[in-house]
């Protein structure tokens, strides 16, 4: 059967790119912890939604992009907002630099890059919310100043409507934890929302051939194991003699479906030299742009929520000599494009895999290194 299936792959291989194989192979996995992440967000298991977004997570940076798939990056993007809004009522983690963007503040901006593939009342009742929220979580928490000084931030970075405007001012200068707006616009109402907008993003979007393969093992594990038992249970009834006259009556059934599965270590050959490496393989620029200021997972969690640090001050962390140099001397050892590797071996301050490769883009163009 190995020799057979090592057969079929090289002939096969030798007319189709395995690179592009292995692209399909790919986006099947992603799209499965995209519809886990979805289901895991619904069912607001906080824990598990964790879990899962750190395989996501390293399964995106480290293979970087489909490039044959264009929801790809929207699916990310997607992820960023969802892992923001599961915190929401986290006041002491940060997804932002700046220790005064709390996670719905950093929330917003990702959600309007999402405009174009979600409905636009549904658009425009998620952004109230999440404006709505913003500003009553920190009221609720008693963090006063941190109120004002989220509402100060939607003033300036988000398009806000005066009358909604005027009732976040009365809220925060009265504290009132009970006024009527928030009782509308309640963060219960946020998470339905988002959940009929995955429901419908997710219809036609993305495939789910991997869970639908898997359930079919499953149901067949258990079909196999109610026959099994449902004949030893008859054996025990039979008499003997005729046990032994027809002994091909008690062989254990085999269903087909689970037959035909081979074990993942038969299904390719271990003499495939030409496998495809993702950091080796061509990015298209246009794929990441939109997503790559975005991090999924949380990049702090703020111990002074009382700090002076301005919340309008948003400019992104420089880069140091330093980093620049381990930067270097990462490159030098591991070669460009193993950026896992090189924050692995060095340390830096808070930079992603994508951090480094931006960095190391602007170096080259710099000291043409």
């Amino acid at each position: 059967m190995e020799g057979s299936s090592n057969d079929i792959i090289s002939s096969t291989t030798d007319k189709i790119n395995l690179t592009e194989v292995e692209g399909v192979v790919q986006s099947w996995v992603i799209d499965y912890y995209f519809a886990a992440l979805c289901r895991l967000f619904r069912d607001r298991s906080a824990l598990e939604f964790r879990k899962t977004l750190k395989l996501f997570e390293s399964i995106v940076d480290d293979l970087e992009s489909c490039s044959h798939r264009s929801e790809h990056p929207t699916q990310r993007t997607i992820c960023c907002f969802l892992a923001r809004v599961m915190d929401g009522e986290n006041l002491e983690v940060r997804y932002d630099h700046v220790s005064q963007i709390t996670p719905l503040m950093s929330a917003l901006p990702i959600w309007e890059s999402l405009k174009k593939v979600s409905d636009s009342d549904l658009h425009a009742k998620i952004k109230t919310l999440l404006i709505v929220q913003s500003v009553a979580v920190c009221v609720k928490k008693g963090h006063s100043k941190l109120a004002n000084e989220t509402l100060q931030w939607l003033e300036k970075e988000t398009e806000l409507p005066a009358k909604l405007q005027g009732k976040l001012t009365t809220i925060v200068s009265k504290k009132d934890t009970y006024d009527q707006l928030l009782m509308n616009f309640t963060f219960d109402q946020l998470l339905e929302n988002i959940d009929t907008f995955l429901n419908t993003f997710s219809q036609g979007r993305s495939s789910v051939f991997l869970f639908e393969a898997a359930l079919k093992v499953v149901q067949a594990r258990h079909e196999r194991s109610e026959k099994t038992s449902s004949e030893q249970d008859g054996s025990e009834r039979t008499p003997s003699s005729t046990e032994s006259n027809k002994p091909e009556e008690n062989e254990e059934q085999v269903d087909p479906l689970v037959l035909n599965i081979r074990p993942k270590r038969k299904l390719f050959s271990k003499q495939i030299h030409d496998v495809w490496k993702p950091e080796t393989a061509k990015k298209e620029r246009t794929t990441r742009k939109r997503t790559s200021i975005y991090k999924i997972s949380r990049s702090s969690v703020c111990s002074d929520l009382q700090s002076n640090v301005s919340v309008t001050s948003q400019s992104r962390r420089k880069w140091t000599a330093e980093e620049d140099r381990k930067l270097k001397a990462g490159v030098r050892k591991y070669g460009e494009g193993k950026w896992r590797m090189i924050l692995n071996d060095f340390e830096f301050d808070n930079r992603t895999g994508v951090n480094l490769k931006d960095r190391w883009r602007i170096l080259k163009k710099i000291e043409d290194y």
